[in-house]
């Protein structure tokens, strides 16, 4: 009996502490980091979560304004003459942040520069991120790949718009992970970071299937003629980047021919017929599906029955006339000519009924809403026009050539920059032919392609025909360009004042 007691003493005491050791794990697991719910409160979150990864928080600075013009105050008041502050205050590892205009706990951008970002601050930089943020920027941080990988972890649980990795070249092979399948990057720059051809093979690869980036900026890095080309075979397909700054690198008049040729015209290769037929398969398809059920005597089932002489739009037949003949003529009979479909137009019946209701509102005085109309539609006449690019396999101007499907080539890309490589005269003349071609095609109506072309410090004769050509070409297809007034015009304005 005195064994058995004591054998069930010692399994209660191992039965007691299994269970103190499991309340201990949870309670370890509700401290952690991970187990932090945000609060909306970003200093009071960074705080909490640096407390409990047991690591002292980084300094938390206010971003600078810009200065303000001069003779305007500030809401502030008038500024003092100086402030002191402890002399290496500014040599300090600080995180710059901006506040977010509507949250003011929150914050919508952070700023790191000038020192090395361990693991451990990203980890809290990332857990600690708001749903408001839409800036980052690591300038020469030290970044590499292990810190790359939790920044495109935190990139795919916000929707963050502008990402600065400038100065990291130790990730320089690693900066496709940014552009994911489910990426919100507009804006990426990556200048300074000793991205070879080898490089950026991953990142060109990237972009031929990207929807969201719009701004890439690869100065100052090791782009040669290879890197050059996978860059034209990544915006073959690219239908959404509107501005490449390709500056400070080392390409030639290959790479120039290459990134000229995609402005034209693309020939599809094999792959890409066959990812073509398959995407008009599915579109097919998806138009077939599409339609509602019908019933056993053809009309729609989820659709009330179309009355004739209503005026149905599915009565109409190929000509324009309806179904009832006899019926649609006496229609037309009655109704007036002079406008489109037989029809009066809104505008004179707006204004007639203006007139009966009482045009006493213009002579009340009402004067403000007027001008409020004219404002609104001003401004929404400066607004740009957003043109939107279909599927470039989808593309209606198709044409066949020696038995290959030709397609427009990129007319989306907007601005490119190209200053300080190495571009002689045959570089310029590859330029100038895919300009001309854009001007004259006939492939894209109404879409002017490139606009801004930058070529200084390159090694191309200046008073080349072909580069004096180009600049006059570019000048018209600036959209601030202002066409000078022509001598007869100016002669006739000095003569009537």
């Amino acid at each position: 009996m005195a064994k058995k007691k004591e054998k069930a003493a010692a399994k209660e005491e191992t039965v007691q502490a299994i269970e103190g050791e499991l309340e201990d794990e949870e309670v370890a697991d509700d401290n952690s980091p991970e187990a932090y719910t945000l609060t909306g409160d970003y200093r009071a979150d960074y705080n909490e979560i640096c407390k409990r990864s047991e690591m002292e928080p980084v300094l938390l600075r206010q971003r600078a304004q810009n200065p303000a013009s001069l003779g305007t105050e500030t809401a502030e008041g008038a500024p003092t003459t100086f402030t002191t502050k402890d002399k290496y205050e500014y040599l300090r590892p600080c995180i710059e942040v901006e506040q977010d205009e509507e949250n003011k706990d929150s914050i919508k951008s952070f700023y790191v520069k000038g020192w090395k970002v361990s693991p451990s601050i990203l980890n809290v930089l990332n857990l600690a991120a708001p749903q408001t943020l839409t800036t980052i920027s690591f300038w020469r941080c030290g970044l590499d790949r292990e810190a790359l990988h939790i920044i495109a972890n935190m990139l795919s649980k916000l929707a963050v718009r502008n990402v600065s990795l400038d100065g990291n070249p130790e990730c320089s092979g690693h900066f496709h992970l940014l552009l994911a399948e489910e990426c919100t990057i507009s804006s990426l720059s990556l200048r300074s970071n000793k991205i070879s051809c080898s490089d950026i093979t991953p990142l060109a690869a990237a972009l031929s299937t990207n929807k969201s980036l719009t701004n890439l900026s690869l100065h100052n890095n090791c782009i040669e003629d290879e890197g050059a080309l996978q860059i034209a075979r990544g915006l073959r397909m690219n239908r959404t980047l509107l501005t490449l700054n390709l500056s400070g690198n080392k390409i030639t008049d290959v790479g120039t021919k290459a990134l000229s040729d995609i402005l034209t015209s693309l020939t599809l290769t094999h792959e890409e017929v066959v990812a073509r037929r398959k995407l008009i398969s599915e579109n097919k398809s998806s138009l077939v599906t599409d339609e509602p059920p019908t019933t056993p005597g053809g009309r729609a089932k989820d659709r009330p029955g179309s009355n004739s002489r209503t005026g149905s739009h599915t009565a109409l037949d190929k000509k324009g006339k309806g179904a009832s003949g006899k019926g649609n003529k006496k229609q037309d009979k009655m109704e007036k000519p002079g406008t489109k479909d037989g029809r009066k137009s809104d505008m004179g019946n707006k204004g007639k009924d203006d007139k009966r209701k009482g045009g006493g509102d213009a002579k009340k005085g009402n004067i403000k809403k007027g001008t409020a109309g004219k404002k609104y539609q001003e401004e929404k006449e400066q607004e740009p026009e957003v043109v939107e690019f279909s599927n470039p396999l989808l593309e209606a101007n198709m044409s066949e050539k020696e038995g290959k499907i030709v397609v427009p080539g990129n007319y989306a890309l907007t601005c490119l920059n190209l200053n300080n490589n190495s571009i002689n005269d045959n570089g310029i003349t590859s330029l100038y032919k895919a300009i001309h071609f854009q001007e004259n095609s006939s492939m894209k109506r109404g879409i002017k392609g490139l606009l801004r072309l930058t070529l200084r410090n390159n090694k191309f004769d200046v008073e080349s025909r072909h580069y004096n050509e180009l600049v006059d070409m570019m000048t018209r297809r600036d959209p601030f360009y202002e066409q000078p007034l022509i001598e007869e015009d100016q002669s006739n304005i000095t003569a009537q004042t």
